[in-house]
């Protein structure tokens, strides 16, 4: 194998574990989203989806969690990530208005 060979595949396999890194620290600093917060009130969030009233939400199903919702992406300790709240985590068991 070349010299140049060589120092092409070193460089790209330390792009590529610097990139991995770098996605895993970025999960680990994000929070938890509050029921309180701004976001979560507009799509009305809830932690725990056994607090929905589904006569105020008739289109909450018994069942429904975020961690079903096909936008909801696994994260540590029963939280994860969800593209509609930027930069935080939600609970595997919440729910919100926008669940799908």
């Amino acid at each position: 194998m070349s010299n140049s060979r060589r120092i092409f595949m070193l460089g790209s396999s330390a792009a590529a574990l610097t990139a991995m890194f770098a996605r895993s620290a970025g999960a680990q600093e994000r929070q938890p989203l509050r029921e309180d917060e701004a976001q979560a009130r507009e799509f009305h969030y809830v932690s725990n989806a056994d607090k929905v009233d589904p006569k105020k939400f008739p289109d909450f199903k018994a069942g429904d969690r975020c961690s079903k919702c096909q936008i909801y992406e696994d994260g540590p300790n029963d939280m994860g990530a969800c593209p509609l709240f930027a930069n935080r985590l939600v609970a595997a068991a919440g729910w919100c208005t926008s669940f799908g």
